[in-house]
C-alpha cells in the first residue's frame, strides 16, 4: 500500500481524504506530532505522545491512547522501517460554529511519509538562517504544544526560497523564540541557553530529550531564558534541531554574524548519534 508519497488511515481505515465538516479543517481544532521513523521504531515516542496528551487536554479533546496505539501498529505493520510518522488529532465533526458538542468523536490520522532529502553537510557543515520578518504572538494557553495552527509557521516561510535552510522567529518584544520548524540552543562560556516557551513556540521533543537526556550526560549546563537577538552575537556556538532533522549547527545568521560548528555541538551531535543512531 506504501507510495511515494506515503499512505495515510483515517480512524483505522485506509483513506486520502477526512469529513469537510472536521474542526481540525474549519478551524485548525487539533494538534499533530510529527515523529521520526527508525529501522521500524519510533524512538523518540513516549515524548510525542505526553505532548499530543497534554495538548488534547488543553484543547479539550478528549484522546484514547489505547486507540491511538492501536491505529499507530495498524500503520507500522504495513509502511516501511524508515521514513517519518505524522499523527493529527481533531476535535472531529461538529455543526456550524465555534462551540464544541459533546456528541463529536475526535478524528485520528495517522500517516507515513519518506524522510526529507535534507543534505547531510547541513548537520556536518552547518546552516545558513534568516531572521523571519514575521513575529511570533503571545499565548500561555497555547504555547509549548503542537496545535493545527501553523499559519506563523507558513506566513515565515513564505520570505525566502533556497537561499538560506531555516528562518529564526521572533516574538512580538522582538526576544529569539525558535526556528519555523526547529527549536534553537547556543552556548557562552561553555553554558548552554534555549529559549524560554512560556508565551509562544513549540516545546520540541528533541528539545527535550537532550535537555534531560544527553546534556547530562555531557555535564553541561542548560539553562532556558529569555534571549535578545543580539544576545546570539556573543554565542559561541549555536545550533538548530528537531525530532526529523536532528542537529543542525548554525554557521551563519543574516546580518548577525558566523559561526563554525565547536567541540560542543559536536560532542552533543556525537551522543545524539550514538544514543539514536539515525540521526548520524
Amino acid at each position: 500500500m506504501a507510495t511515494e508519497t506515503g499512505l495515510s488511515l483515517v480512524n483505522g481505515c485506509w483513506a486520502e481524504s477526512i469529513p469537510v465538516r472536521d474542526r481540525g479543517l474549519a478551524y485548525g481544532h487539533g494538534v499533530f506530532e510529527t515523529a521520526r521513523l527508525c529501522e521500524g521504531n519510533l524512538p523518540l515516542w513516549p515524548l510525542h505522545l505526553e505532548r499530543m496528551v497534554e495538548g488534547a487536554k488543553r484543547l479539550s479533546i478528549p484522546l484514547d491512547s489505547s486507540t491511538l496505539q492501536a491505529h499507530l501498529e495498524t500503520l507500522l505493520a504495513s509502511c516501511p522501517a524508515d521514513g517519518v510518522v505524522k499523527i493529527i488529532l481533531t476535535a472531529g465533526v461538529s455543526g456550524r460554529g465555534y462551540r464544541t458538542s459533546h456528541e463529536s468523536e475526535p478524528l485520528y490520522i495517522l500517516q507515513w511519509l519518506p524522510l526529507p532529502d535534507y543534505p547531510r553537510e547541513w548537520g556536518r557543515q552547518g546552516i545558513s538562517v534568516r531572521i523571519c520578518e514575521h513575529r511570533l504572538a503571545a499565548n500561555r494557553k497555547l504555547a509549548g504544544i503542537k496545535h493545527l495552527n501553523r499559519l506563523d509557521q507558513v506566513l515565515a516561510r513564505m520570505e525566502w526560497q533556497d537561499q538560506y535552510q531555516e528562518g529564526l522567529m521572533l516574538d512580538q518584544q522582538d526576544r529569539v523564540i525558535e526556528g519555523t520548524c526547529t527549536n534553537l540552543f547556543c552556548s557562552v562560556g561553555g553554558k548552554w541557553l534555549t529559549p524560554v516557551l512560556d508565551n509562544c513556540g513549540v516545546a520540541g521533543v528533541l528539545r527535550h530529550y537532550l535537555m534531560e537526556q544527553l546534556f547530562p550526560l555531557m555535564n553541561a549546563a542548560v539553562e532556558e531564558t529569555d534571549l535578545a537577538i543580539g544576545d546570539l552575537q556573543k554565542m559561541d556556538e549555536i545550533f538548530m534541531c528537531n525530532s526529523v532533522a536532528g542537529i543542525w549547527p548554525v554557521r551563519r545568521i543574516e546580518g548577525l554574524g558566523e559561526w563554525h560548528p565547536g567541540t560542543g555541538v559536536q560532542t552533543i551531535s556525537a551522543l545524539l548519534t550514538q544514543a539514536i543512531p539515525c540521526y548520524k
